[in-house]
């Protein structure tokens, strides 16, 4: 337990050193960072910035359907994923994606999801700094989505050395 309250200490340290936050009047903007367009002068280009997005669980399952090229990304445990998870999701453990050990296209939208939505998000933030283009975060984590009644499976995953 002390060592994932570390863990999280040094993800909301990351999080507040790394993470570009806009205070307007209605509060913190913390869904896109840097999402505003940037100005730029004729003949300037354009840069990019990625997106960053809190989703619902249902809009999540849209996405899902919809786009081919997801990848969902469950930051969870594997004591945590063997309960339920969401199909066709990969297990990078929110500390891997921390030390960079994933390394997805940076082209290919991703969808991040954890137990309550707090480690996804951290996940995603620090995705979203280190350059991939399209990163969804599922608000509540697969304990919405399961609340929602969207599908989930309870089987033991089968693995290729199994």
């Amino acid at each position: 337990m002390r060592r994932y309250f570390l863990l999280l200490v040094l993800m909301l340290t990351h999080l507040l050193l790394f993470m570009p936050f806009t205070v307007s009047g209605s509060g913190i903007d913390n869904q896109s960072a840097g999402s505003s367009p940037a100005a730029t002068s004729p003949g300037e280009a354009k840069t990019v910035q990625p997106l960053f997005k809190t989703i619902s669980p249902t809009d999540a399952a849209d996405l899902i359907k919809q786009r081919q090229d997801l990848i969902i990304v469950d930051v969870r445990t594997p004591q945590e994923r063997k309960q339920f998870r969401i199909a066709n999701s990969q297990l990078i453990p929110v500390g891997d994606v921390m030390r960079g050990r994933f390394t997805p296209e940076a082209d290919k939208p991703i969808l991040v999801i954890c137990a309550v939505g707090g480690r996804s998000y951290i996940a995603g933030k620090v995705m979203a700094s280190r350059g991939y283009q399209e990163v969804y975060n599922l608000e509540g984590g697969i304990e919405s989505w399961r609340r929602a009644g969207l599908p989930i499976l309870t089987d033991p995953e089968k693995y290729p050395n199994q």
